[in-house]
This record gives C-alpha cells, sequence and structure tokens, in this order.
C-alpha cells in the first residue's frame, strides 16, 4: 500500500473494503444499499474535479459521500446538540491504482474521542453496523 492510501480493512479510524469495479458503480449500488438501511445520501463531493477545478491538479477519482439516518441523527440530537459536530457519517469510495475501496470512518470512534456520552455508545455501535453491512452488502454483489 502506498503512503497516500486509504487503509484497506478494519482499524481505530476506518472500515474499508475493496470494489472490484468502476467508483462509479460502487456509488450506485452503495447508494441504493445505504436506502434499505435508511440513510440518504446528504452531499456528494467529487474531490478529485473540485481539485483540478481548483488549483489544478489531477488525483484519482475520490468521493466523500455524506450520509445521513434521520431517525439516528435525531436520537443523538436529543442527547446532545454537540453531536451535530459529528454529523453526518462520512463514507469515501476512492480508485488506487487498479482497485476501488470503499471507507467508512467509524462512527464509534469518532464518538469515544470526541463525545464520550454513554448514551451515546450504543448509537454509534448501532450506526456503524448498519453503515458496514451496506459496505460489506455492496461489496458481496459485485
Amino acid at each position: 500500500m502506498a503512503a497516500n492510501s486509504l487503509h484497506e480493512g478494519t482499524t481505530e479510524l476506518s472500515y474499508s473494503r475493496p470494489y472490484p469495479g468502476s467508483v462509479d458503480a460502487a456509488l450506485e449500488r452503495l447508494t441504493s444499499e445505504l436506502k434499505q438501511r435508511g440513510f440518504g445520501v446528504l452531499a456528494t463531493l467529487r474531490v478529485h474535479e473540485i481539485l483540478e477545478k481548483s488549483i489544478p491538479e489531477r488525483i484519482d477519482p475520490l468521493v466523500i459521500l455524506d450520509v445521513c439516518s434521520p431517525r439516528h441523527a435525531h436520537h443523538a440530537l436529543t442527547v446532545s446538540r454537540d453531536a451535530s459536530l459529528l454529523l453526518p457519517c462520512k463514507i469515501v469510495v476512492a480508485k488506487e491504482g487498479a482497485r476501488t475501496l470503499i471507507a467508512l470512518q467509524r462512527p464509534t470512534t469518532a464518538l469515544k474521542a470526541l463525545l464520550p456520552l454513554p448514551s451515546l455508545t450504543g448509537l454509534g455501535r448501532e450506526v456503524e453496523g448498519l453503515l458496514r453491512a451496506a459496505i460489506d452488502a455492496t461489496t458481496a454483489q459485485a
């Protein structure tokens, strides 16, 4: 793995899995899997296009999805308005050489480090489990 690559597997920060198809195919399948689990995509940031227009420099395709489950977000916000600083959840779909990788910023880690409230611990595990399941289903379908 190159020094500037996303880590594949599970780390404290991320959960990621390879996808054998294109970034666009991964985004389409992942969006469908997220929807089935009650998550919507609030924003799609095509970082590679933004950089090319802004500086201009080229990088391999890298897309950041801001995803949210209204039910889970509402619960978190009723516990602490500070939870708004951790919303929405982030999923990255990136092309790295010949492979595509889907990576989740782990909500459990963010909550533990930045908002360690016992009443949010279970919620973080539930959200992370649903997002991991969406990623797993996406990569298993390929």
